[in-house]
C-alpha cells in the first residue's frame, strides 16, 4: 500500500507540474498559492507550524501568527510551482530572475583556494537560490537528504541536475564534500533542522535547538570558509539572494569549543533572516524537538 501511495504521490506531481508549466509564470504562482492556501485549510501540518510560532515570537497576537503561517503557506505552494517550472525553464531565465548580493565574498573563497560552505536553511525558494548561484560561474554542489518516496526524489534531483546543481547524498556527504572542497569548490548544507542527539545545543529563537555539526566540522578539518545565505521572494516572481562575509575555523581552539562557536554563529545569522522574513521560513518542522 506504501508503494502505491508512492507512486499516486509521484503522479500527482506529474500533473501539477504539466499543469504550472502551461501557465504563464503569474497564473502559475498564483496557482501555487492557492495550493499553499488550501494545504493550511486543509490543516497539513498547520498545529506544528502555528505552535512553533507561538514558542518564536510569543508577543504575537494568534491572528500576527496566522497571518505568518498563511503567507507561508503561499510562498511553500509559489515554490512548488517555481521547481516543477525547472523543466521548461532556461538556466538564463533562472539567473536573470535572482539578484545575487554580495557574490564578492563568493571571489574571495575562490581566491582563498580551500572551498567553501554555504550554509542556509529552509528558507525562501533554496532551491532556486542553489540553481542561481550554480549558474553564476560557480562550481556548486548541494548535501541532500532522501526523501521518502524515491519516486519524488529521482524526479526532484532530476530537476536540480538541469540548472547545473551537483548533489552530495547524504550517505556520500563525507568523501564527496572533502573532495568538493579540496577542489576549491562550494558546498551547500542545509542547517536548520533538528539533528536530535548528533547535534550540539545552541541558541535559535530564544530556546536551545539541537544543530548539525557538519559544516563546522568540515570547516575544521579543511579550512574551509563558511558563508551564510538565503533567499528573499520579490514581486513578479523575482527573488534576492543574500550572502554574509565568510567566517574560518580557528584551528588553534579547542575542538569542540570551536564546533559549538562556529554552529552558534550561522545559526545566529541564519535567525536574523528569519527574525526579518518570518513567513519565508519552515515552520512546519518541529525544529525544537530534541531537548537539551
Amino acid at each position: 500500500m506504501k508503494n502505491i501511495g508512492n507512486i499516486l504521490q509521484y503522479w500527482l506531481l506529474i500533473f501539477l507540474g504539466w499543469w504550472v508549466n502551461l501557465l504563464p509564470e503569474k497564473a502559475a504562482l498564483t496557482f501555487g498559492a492557492a495550493l499553499g492556501e488550501m494545504a493550511f485549510a486543509m490543516g497539513v501540518r498547520r498545529k506544528v507550524a502555528l505552535d512553533n510560532l507561538i514558542r518564536a515570537f510569543p508577543k504575537n497576537n494568534d491572528l500576527q501568527n496566522r497571518q505568518i503561517a498563511v503567507s507561508l503557506y503561499q510562498n511553500l505552494g509559489k515554490n512548488l510551482a517555481e521547481l516543477l517550472r525547472f523543466k521548461n525553464t532556461s538556466c538564463q531565465v533562472i539567473k536573470d530572475k535572482v539578484e545575487l548580493r554580495n557574490t564578492e565574498f563568493f571571489d574571495q573563497v575562490v581566491k582563498n583556494g580551500r572551498g567553501g560552505i554555504l550554509v542556509s536553511g529552509h528558507f525562501g525558494n533554496w532551491e532556486v537560490h542553489a540553481a542561481a548561484i550554480a549558474n553564476n560561474g560557480y562550481h556548486f554542489s548541494v548535501v541532500v537528504y532522501p526523501q521518502h518516496n524515491k519516486y519524488v526524489d529521482e524526479m526532484i534531483n532530476s530537476l536540480r541536475r538541469a540548472k547545473n546543481v551537483n548533489i552530495i547524498f547524504k550517505k556520500d556527504a563525507t568523501r564527496e564534500v572533502l573532495t568538493s572542497l579540496r577542489q576549491n569548490h562550494f558546498v551547500a548544507m542545509l542547517s536548520d533542522q533538528d539533528a536530535g542527539r548528533d547535534g550540539v545545543f545552541v541558541d535559535f529563537l530564544g530556546q536551545k535547538a539541537s544543530t548539525t555539526k557538519g559544516p563546522a566540522v568540515f570547516a575544521l578539518k579543511t579550512g574551509a570558509a563558511l558563508i551564510t545565505g538565503a533567499i528573499v521572494r520579490q514581486q513578479g516572481g523575482r527573488h534576492i539572494g543574500y550572502l554574509n562575509p565568510p567566517f574560518y575555523a580557528d584551528p588553534n581552539n579547542d575542538k569542540q569549543a570551536e564546533i559549538l562557536r562556529l554552529t552558534g554563529l550561522f545559526t545566529f545569522q541564519l535567525e536574523q533572516f528569519v527574525i526579518s522574513h518570518p513567513d519565508h521560513w519552515y515552520w512546519v518542522h518541529k525544529r525544537w524537538k530534541t531537548k537539551p
